[in-house]
């Protein structure tokens, strides 16, 4: 898995990279572009300001318009026609000379263009805008350098979360498989050698073995009816209606009163949520079950209601949880007894049905065992809007 994180990690770097790269690369070649039709403006916009007549003896207008504009060195050169048509050579608009200079190669940009009995070309050097270019490219490297650090940072991080989810995944997967084959493996180990063991001694008693196959065959569709209710999607087109959590649990007091206690604290107030009866009766039917699983002889429900949500307490008097498994609870085949002691009945799918059908009816549930166990849930309230969606 480490190796796949830092392959996953090095190509998402190459490849951000690569982007930064082509938009610093586009965004120079915007820049020098925008120098470049900003000088052709400027001296264009000379062109259209100076008098030849006038400027042809003054050097200092010169001057002022190199000052006025920003443009060092300023090359301006009068030619007299008196009238008559330029000459071919002196096409009017822009063009672009290298020039040789010491140590370096220059480009001059020239604009030509006619004004009355003169041909006018205005000079300068490609590299008045260099010095602007440097520093802006400086600073755009720079930025880019910082942006590039931290998109790395991040990128580690999320790419280090999904490796260690992908990695959690698969040892969920692993340890589920181990689970679901050991759990069908002793019943069936079970079932082997009774058939054996009757094959064996001409086992008379039938009726005694049939009732053991018959108890680890129900086991076994116990497992495969959970299994079936965890991969299948109940959210798909379910429609709730309106149920009584109060009517639940003492149905459920019906149900499980001969095996252990029930006490109740419920208040005056009507605790009803939307969601599916059926459902409801499963995941409560769990957790009794799994409270008397683990000794519990007592069981209290207490219901509150808080403006928009119920509150519903379930608290038993049984060993508890071990502050260290708490998180684990709700995942496929957890059990807090991980020896698989056939003493205490169970394959650990109990309380993600719980988790599961609870999710589905937008419920939250936090659990605590300080010498016992407790669910705390809680629900939406009934609403209007809860009524005109359902």
């Amino acid at each position: 898995m480490n190796n796949y994180r830092n392959e996953l990690f090095y190509k998402y770097a190459f490849v951000l990279f690569f982007i930064i790269a082509f938009f610093e690369g586009a965004l120079m070649f915007s820049l020098i572009k925008s120098f470049d039709i900003h000088l052709k403006d400027k001296l264009e916009l000379i062109a259209s300001q100076i008098n030849p007549e006038k400027l042809i003896h003054n050097k200092d207008e010169i001057l002022k318009l190199q000052q006025k504009y920003k443009i060092f060195p300023l090359y301006i050169q009068f030619i007299k026609i008196n009238g008559k048509k330029a000459p071919q050579e002196y096409k009017e608009g822009f063009k672009t000379d290298k020039l040789k200079a010491f140590l370096r190669n220059e480009k001059v940009l020239t604009y030509t263009v006619k004004k009355g009995d003169y041909i006018v070309k205005i000079s300068t050097l490609y590299s008045t805008n260099d010095d602007k270019i440097t520093i802006i490219k400086f600073i755009s490297i720079v930025i880019s350098f910082i942006i590039y650090l931290i998109s790395l940072l991040v990128g580690y991080k999320f790419i280090d979360t999904i490796a260690n989810q992908i990695d959690l995944t698969f040892k969920k997967l692993k340890n589920f498989n181990s689970n679901v084959s050991h759990e069908l493996k002793t019943p069936l180990t079970i079932m082997k050698s009774e058939i054996e063991l009757a094959l064996m001694n001409k086992e008379k008693d039938c009726e005694r073995i049939l009732k053991d196959i018959l108890e680890e065959i129900n086991y076994i569709s116990d497992i495969t009816d959970k299994l079936l209710f965890l991969t299948k999607n109940y959210s798909k087109n379910k429609k709730f209606e309106v149920v009584d959590l109060e009517e639940i649990i003492l149905e459920l007091y019906e149900k499980y009163g001969n095996k252990i206690e029930f006490t109740f604290d419920f208040g005056d107030d009507e605790y009803e949520i939307m969601g599916d009866k059926t459902l409801l009766k499963i995941a409560l039917s769990n957790i009794i079950e799994n409270s008397i699983k683990y000794g519990a002889n007592k069981i209290n429900f207490v219901l509150d209601k808080f403006k928009n949500r119920i509150i519903l307490r379930i608290i038993d008097n049984g060993i508890g949880i071990p502050k260290e498994k708490l998180p684990f609870i709700f995942d496929e085949f957890y059990r807090v007894d991980e020896s698989h002691n056939k003493e205490i009945k169970g394959f650990g799918l109990g309380l993600s049905i719980v988790k599961n059908i609870l999710n589905l009816h937008k419920a939250k549930v936090n659990v605590k065992s300080e010498g016992g166990v407790e669910f705390i849930i809680e629900f939406p309230a009934v609403n209007q809007k809860n009524l005109k969606n359902a």
